[in-house]
């Protein structure tokens, strides 16, 4: 049945917190700890949200009160390798400067060593300027980047703070997505976290669907409801927040044993004098990091002047009945390519290009108005929907064989059959390997419309003729290669629908 999903998310969202235990009462809607012991971080991070531009960045003691000594000039996002040079030098540069105080019982011989010295503790000797040299470390600016979510955020805002009041988290969680990836719903991180809220693919299967097709870490409104469960569980089993938001980063386990280590479940202790070989400069600043990005997000104007925020997304959601390629769904529907795009991003590109459908029991975004939604999709005609999805073309690497030649045979780089395999080395294959082809495989039964099925001495321009189609066309329809290589029993479809472009035009494997 087709229906009408202005809640459904939200209805995912409450049932895993149900799972995750009871809602409400037994969470903290109050306000998030604030340690005094974290002032001198959440001062860092405020001055790097709110002062500190993209192009310049702070050499700064890593340990707390994490003392900045300099602040340089650094290349634009994007030119990165040229970043990465200058960020070496300018710490190789003030490195060099402490170590050369050291070896001068601490007497300044140029300027720099004169600034650096007086922000050194009095009586500070060699052993400590050594010290502070190995902890330096530098960060770049992101005075731009907070500006840009903040405007981003308008889009989503309403939702996630309506998310977190019907969980009862506290609110200033709001700001997370500023620390994870600047409110951009399609950001990706080194480590292969995505979206919004900057999941990774094993957790993030954990709460949502994460796939070839359809990973919803891409889709703001479903990735937020996502967080909350996650968050309320952290929550729920480590028992305080700052504890619980720090397990965001490094991961509620991980967290377990800093605990299980330190013997306390005080999270300043936690963090001062927890030494486990993945607790590292980020996941000890990852709380003191989030308040900051709240204090800044909730008085916004003080720090940017003005912001104009970005206009609220509030799609309709209509539950697909079938399996259901773009085509028919752009044919008949009143939405043009790039409106869907923008509010279904967790479609995968294979749903975009024709080699996947769009999944049965999919909600689907579609812009909100008097458009009667449901009933145009449920008009879509028979013919262009299917029984199950499209599946994937194989190959199995024969002895001898190189990515190259197999490459050519399908018409496709090897580069892009490379990526579709996860392959890093193209020597390195083995004979018996499947290979999954970056193309479309046969088509599947469609909901509506008439088969045949394949009789001794048919032949495919025969079974066209009798059945008014082209030839052609009849093999673009079925996904045939080879019109020579049919088999007795083969269903084919006969249904005259529209032509199905063939991707891979190769041979059968």
């Amino acid at each position: 049945m087709i229906t009408l999903h202005r809640h459904l998310l939200l209805a995912f969202a409450l049932a895993w917190l149900m799972l995750a235990g009871s809602i409400g009462p037994a969470l903290a809607r109050d306000a998030l700890p604030r340690p005094a012991e974290l002032e001198p971080a959440i001062d860092f991070w405020t001055r790097i949200y709110t002062e500190i531009p993209v192009d310049r960045g702070l050499i700064h003691d890593s340990s707390d009160p994490m003392t900045v000594y300099g602040e340089v000039p650094i290349a634009e996002p994007g030119e990165w390798r040229i970043r990465r040079q200058q960020v070496r030098a300018a710490l190789d540069h003030y490195r060099q400067a402490f170590t050369s105080l050291a070896e001068q019982s601490m007497r300044a011989e140029s300027a720099l060593q004169a600034r650096l010295l007086a922000r050194l503790p009095e009586h500070a000797d060699g052993d400590t300027a050594r010290a502070t040299a190995e902890r330096l470390r530098f960060q770049g600016g992101l005075r731009e980047r907070f500006r840009q979510g903040l405007e981003r955020s308008g889009r989503w805002r309403a939702h996630i703070e309506g998310i977190l009041a019907d969980a009862g988290l506290p609110p200033e969680l709001v700001a997370l997505p500023h620390v994870e990836s600047s409110f951009n719903p399609v950001a990706r991180s080194h480590a292969g976290a995505a979206g919004l809220w900057q999941f990774t693919v094993g957790t993030g299967r954990e709460y949502m669907t994460v796939n070839r097709v359809v990973d919803e870490r891409l889709d703001p409104w479903r990735s937020t409801e996502a967080a909350a469960a996650l968050l309320t569980q952290n929550y729920e089993r480590l028992q305080n927040w700052p504890i619980a938001v720090t397990a965001y980063n490094h991961g509620r386990n991980g967290m377990l044993r800093a605990i299980k280590a330190v013997g306390d479940r005080d999270y300043v202790r936690i963090r001062s004098e927890y030494t486990g070989s993945r607790f590292g400069f980020a996941s000890r600043n990852f709380y003191p990091s989030l308040l900051a990005a709240a204090d800044v997000d909730a008085d916004a104007e003080r720090y940017f002047g003005d912001i104009e925020r970005e206009a609220p997304v509030r799609p309709i959601r209509v539950e697909l009945p079938h399996f259901t390629p773009m085509k028919t769904l752009l044919a008949g529907l009143d939405v043009d390519l790039e409106a869907l795009e923008a509010l279904n991003p967790s479609l995968g590109p294979a749903v975009w290009d024709e080699r996947k459908f769009i999944p049965k029991g999919f909600p689907l975004a579609l812009p909100a108005g008097d458009e009667d939604w449901a009933g145009a999709v449920a008009a879509l005609p028979g013919s262009g929907l299917y029984q199950g999805q499209r599946p994937d073309r194989q190959h199995a690497i024969a002895r001898g064989e190189t990515l190259s030649e197999i490459a050519n045979r399908y018409g496709v780089g090897v580069e892009t059959l490379m990526a579709s395999n996860g392959i890093a080395n193209a020597n390195q294959i083995r004979a018996g390997q499947q290979l999954r082809l970056p193309s479309a495989g046969a088509m599947p039964t469609p909901v509506g419309g008439r088969h045949y099925e394949v009789r001794p001495g048919d032949t495919l321009g025969a079974i066209a003729q009798r059945h008014g189609m082209a030839t052609d066309d009849l093999k673009a329809l079925n996904a045939l290669d080879n019109p020579d290589r049919l088999q007795v029993g083969q269903e084919l479809r006969i249904d005259g629908a529209p032509r199905v472009a063939a991707v891979d035009t190769g041979e059968d494997l």
